[in-house]
């Protein structure tokens, strides 16, 4: 068998260091290589567990989605509210849906001003509602035709063909009431 011998000094001129000049430019080099990768990988490792992070919210996010709308499509009382929940059990993935319906149900209900001021509520609840429009409607023509001497009646509204007459005089003013007394 051959006897090899392994230099035991880095520094032995027949050594071949490729581009480096010595052991010692060599060992800087990879030391430095080293750090870097160390570097890199701690970099890569973050990045997955925030990848992970962000899957897991997805899936969270998701599932709340879907947990409400299931729970609107069994009671449509939850509709108004829906946005509300799923912004709720997002913050607090905690809170019982069930709970939480019910809370901002009573909020919404002891305080009428919420429904007021929810959008979403008065448009499909009250601006698509046709009775509550030929109500209102009704109401309105009502009051601007109420001092109109001609009235054109077509169903249960009437239209006035003819701006309201002013009167000029007590005398004017007299027959005027005269007039509308005597319609009614």
């Amino acid at each position: 068998m051959e006897n090899l011998e392994q230099p035991n000094d880095l520094g032995s001129k027949n050594e071949n260091f490729g581009k480096f000049k010595d052991a010692e430019s060599l060992l800087n080099a990879y030391n430095n290589l080293e750090s870097e990768f160390t570097k890199k990988s701690q970099r890569l490792a973050q990045l997955e567990d925030e990848k992970d992070l962000r899957e897991i919210e997805i899936i969270k996010k998701a599932d709340i989605d879907e947990r409400v709308e299931n729970y609107c499509n069994k009671f449509e009382l939850v509709r108004p509210f829906k946005e509300k929940l799923k912004e709720n059990l997002t913050r607090d993935e905690n809170l019982n849906l069930e709970d939480e319906i019910l809370r901002l149900i009573s909020t919404s209900c002891n305080n009428a001003e919420g429904f007021i001021r929810d959008e979403e509520f008065l448009n499909n609840y009250v601006y698509s509602n046709q009775e509550i429009k030929d109500k209102i409607i009704k109401e309105y023509i009502s009051k601007i035709t109420q001092n109109s001497p001609i009235k054109v009646e077509s169903g249960a509204t009437s239209i006035p063909l003819s701006p309201p007459r002013v009167p000029t005089t007590i005398r004017e003013a007299g027959n005027l009431a005269k007039t509308i007394i005597k319609q009614k």
